[in-house]
């Protein structure tokens, strides 16, 4: 192997310094490969530094004393782009990703293709670093795996953007220019590479059970069955993908929270979380709440992304009916009574009381500093991913903790449900999974008996739409189901107006958003463009179409 140096930043080195003789050792910044693939603590440094390339949901997050920006961009959720979020400025991300003419091949919000790319090559790294190390075998195996597993994530993401992609396995020479110029590989060849990667990091990586309480944020072998059953359903694997998922489900090492609003409170070792990406609020720290607290609290960053009507409609009442069924008891003028119990935990509305005040987003309330007109073009502010542990006077632009659940059972046992329906029909075993998620997080009665295979389909993208949302599901689930047309194509969504007569009625009343910018999706849009300057580097790719 060619002596490579490696550069470790300072705060990727921290994480290894539990080590009594770290700070003792000459400098690091940076360090040959040879070096660093003969010492544990520098391998496992270098491999948390493969970990930061995870996505994170949060929008603009900190690590390694840098700014960045995940998910969509700086001061956006990925969903922003549903029919679930708006953001009140046209230039946020969601919003010029479904303008048209804004999303190009030089410009896209949601290019990860330079950067996913840079990680796998430090993948690639590793592994031929550990090749010819003299480190103990099974040691090595493991941190291979974890960076195996990192890897097949990347591609995972990276295929279900841009379709076909390079599929590049080892590690490349600079020996020969040309062979740098892979051509894009079948998709289905890219997510059978996946899949095959997850299954065999699955046997290299503990149970969770084996976990130390110190390797939190860690792969583990029910992650990678895990993220193994939702990539094997983007494929249309569908059996494949339910004896995945299930592999979690019967390992027993994971229980469902009761409380839907403590689960996303969490900062680590949740017993429903499978796989969540650490921070620490230091050194590593997100911006979740400056960005998406009502701006007054928060000195001016708040509502970058907001709620929908469409999102708060789609929470049923407590009797399990939709509001649009008359007999639900759904009372349009005291909406938010009686509903699922994810609504509040997800979505702050008028009166609800966050981090002990009371938040009023009615028109013409007073300058109280908790909700004034204007603020939330929507009617509502996220709740969900709050950081509720930080008073409002000590928020910090990267000071939240709360850690970002890629992985967690209540998605592993809708990801079962639809992959088993899909495979065999709606068995006892898709209504249970269906029924313990509703159940434990919505407080809702279980689904009628005798349902097709078709009216399970349809309750079960109904419950990822509320379970999942915000998370970053529902932007992809819309694509791969083909119906991203027929719910985004030129439609304004929609937000609830309030307001205060001077006896103080409320009075309730939905509204088109159609100051802001019409939703367009076209066919055009289920895959990303690739970014010019990847066109000109590689002369053996070729753009999607349409771009």
């Amino acid at each position: 192997m060619k002596k490579t140096f490696i550069c470790l930043l300072a705060s990727t080195l921290l994480l290894a310094s539990c080590r009594n003789d770290f700070l003792d050792r000459k400098p690091l910044d940076i360090i040959s490969s040879d070096a660093v693939f003969k010492d544990k603590a520098l391998t496992e440094a270098y491999l948390y530094h493969i970990y930061d390339y995870m996505p994170v949901g949060y929008g603009l997050y900190q690590t390694e004393g840098q700014n960045v920006f995940s998910g969509l961009g700086i001061t956006d959720l990925l969903d922003g782009s549903t029919d679930m979020l708006r953001s009140p400025s046209i230039w946020n991300e969601s919003n010029s990703i479904m303008i048209p003419g804004l999303i190009s091949a030089t410009y896209n919000p949601l290019e990860t293709w330079a950067r996913n790319y840079q990680a796998i090559r430090k993948v690639h790294n590793l592994i031929d670093g550990l090749k010819t190390s003299t480190l103990d075998e099974t040691w090595k195996s493991r941190i291979t795996a974890e960076a195996r597993f990192v890897r097949a994530f990347l591609y995972f993401d990276l295929v279900r953007r841009y379709g076909d992609v390079p599929l590049v396995k080892d590690l490349q020479s600079f020996d020969n220019l040309d062979n740098l110029l892979v051509p894009r590989t079948a998709a289905a060849d890219v997510y059978a590479f996946v899949a095959a990667e997850l299954n065999a990091c699955a046997e290299l990586v503990p149970s969770v059970k084996a976990l130390a309480s110190l390797e939190l944020g860690r792969v583990t072998r029910e992650a990678c069955w895990a993220l193994n059953g939702r990539v094997l359903l983007f494929a249309g694997k569908y059996a494949e993908s339910a004896a995945a998922s299930k592999k979690v489900i019967d390992s027993g090492s994971y229980l469902l929270d009761p409380d839907y609003n403590a689960l996303f409170q969490s900062r680590g070792g949740n017993r429903e979380v499978i796989f969540e990406v650490m921070f620490n609020g230091t050194n590593k720290g997100h911006a979740f709440d400056n960005l998406f607290l009502p701006p007054s609290i928060d000195n001016g960053w708040g509502s970058q992304t907001l709620p929908t009507q469409e999102a708060v409609d789609s929470y049923e009442m407590l009797n399990g009916k939709a509001i649009t069924d008359p007999t639900s008891g759904y009372d349009p003028q005291n909406p938010y009574v009686n509903r699922d119990k994810r609504f509040a935990a997800s979505i702050v509305y008028d009166g609800a009381v966050l981090k002990g005040k009371t938040i009023r987003t009615a028109a013409l309330v007073p300058d109280d500093g908790l909700g004034l007109e204007g603020r939330t073009v929507t009617g509502y502010y996220i709740r969900k991913f709050i950081d509720e542990a930080i008073p409002f006077v000590e928020l910090d632009f990267n000071g939240s903790k709360v850690s970002w659940k890629e992985l967690r059972l209540g998605e592993v046992l809708l990801n079962y449900a639809e992959a088993q329906n899909q495979a065999a029909g709606p068995d006892a075993s898709v209504l249970e999974a269906i029924n313990q998620v509703r159940r434990t997080h919505g407080g809702l009665p279980a689904l009628p008996a005798g349902l097709s295979k078709q009216q399970v389909t349809d309750r079960i993208m109904q419950e990822r739409k509320v379970e999942l949302a915000f998370e970053g599901h529902r932007f992809w689930d819309l694509r791969r189901w083909k119906k991203a047309e027929e719910v985004l194509h030129d439609k304004y969504f929609h937000g609830m107006k309030i307001t205060v007569d001077a006896a103080g009625k409320r009075t309730f009343t939905p509204f088109e958003l159609s100051t802001l910018p019409k939703q367009v999706f076209l066919p055009k849009h289920y895959l990303m463009p690739i970014n010019l300057a990847e066109l000109n580097k590689n002369k053996n790719l070729q753009q999607n179409p349409g771009y």
